[in-house]
Order: structure tokens, then sequence, then C-alpha cells
């Protein structure tokens, strides 16, 4: 069985989407083996013996039957967050000013895969968005529905402090 992360976007943000993590977890351990969750904004890892757009169309399905509206999720192999973090192309950000926005979707390479916004600066290698934020995350106009927007994909973003901490798990 292959180990995968499960990032979903948008639950337990503000007053909408609210959902206990633990009946999250609970929900995945019934079609996946050894769920971990970690922080309360939808981050699992787990064992799975299917397709990664497999895992994503049962995860989504499964969580809207279960609480009643849609999800998205991204899904990654352990494998491929370790080789995110290995090719960040900012390597002297700090763990707060270092975010990934996770791209579900093959987005062809581009002309277009850097992008600024004062001090922050941002680039795509595959699909992943690695954001140097050296402002405040919710002030940069290189925000999560922007590279949706930008690439037509879903996309979710994480910071690096815990995107290394699900790597612990």
């Amino acid at each position: 069985m292959a180990r995968y992360v499960a990032f979903l976007r948008g639950i337990n943000v503000g007053k909408a989407k609210r959902v206990k993590i633990d009946d999250i977890a609970s929900m995945l351990g019934r079609s996946f083996n050894d769920v971990i969750s970690y922080g309360q904004s939808g981050n699992f890892v787990f064992a799975a013996d299917m397709k990664k757009d497999d895992i994503i169309s049962a995860i989504e399905s499964d969580f809207e039957k279960e609480f009643g509206f849609n999800v998205f999720c991204v899904v990654r192999t352990i494998d491929e967050l370790r080789n995110a973090v290995g090719n960040n192309p900012f390597p002297g950000a700090l763990g707060d000013e270092l975010y990934f926005t996770f791209v579900n979707d093959d987005v062809p390479d581009g002309e277009d895969d850097e992008w600024s916004y004062k001090d922050d600066r941002a680039e795509r290698i595959g699909s992943v968005v690695y954001l140097n934020c050296k402002g405040k995350y919710h002030e940069t106009e290189l925000s999560n529905k922007f590279f949706e927007k930008e690439l037509d994909a879903v996309c979710t973003t994480r910071n690096l402090n815990t995107v290394t901490a699900v790597l612990k798990l």
C-alpha cells in the first residue's frame, strides 16, 4: 500500500464549511488505512491501494454524502510531497514565508510560470506553485484564488511549517 497525503481545500476557514477533523478522519477511515490528521484545515495522511484520481473521487463523493457540501482535495504521495519540498526555488525562505500551492490538474508549462506582487515572488515547478510571501499571506494578490484562476485548476495552499509537519506523520 502506498502512503498518500490529502489536502482538503477550504474547510474550517472562517465560519462556513466547518467540520470536525475527527469526523472527516472517521469518514476517510472507511475507505483508507492508517488515517492520521494534522491541524484543523484538512490535512490527512493515509495508506491506500488506489490511483490518485480514484482517491480524489472517493474523498470528494464521500465528503458530500457525509457532510452535505462539496469539497475539493489535492492528493500527493509522500514521495511527491518530499520532492516538492526538495524542489523549493526559494531555499532561504522561512517556514512562515514559504507557501506551496498544490495544483490538482496537470497544467502544461507556459511562459508565465513566474509571478510577483510587491515583495512576494512565486514560481511554478510542475504541479506546485512556490510562493515566497514576504508580507502577510492574506494580503498578497498571489493567493490560492489567484492561482486557481490563473491556471484554471483546483489548488490548495499550505505553508512550509504545515508541509514539513505532515511529512513527519
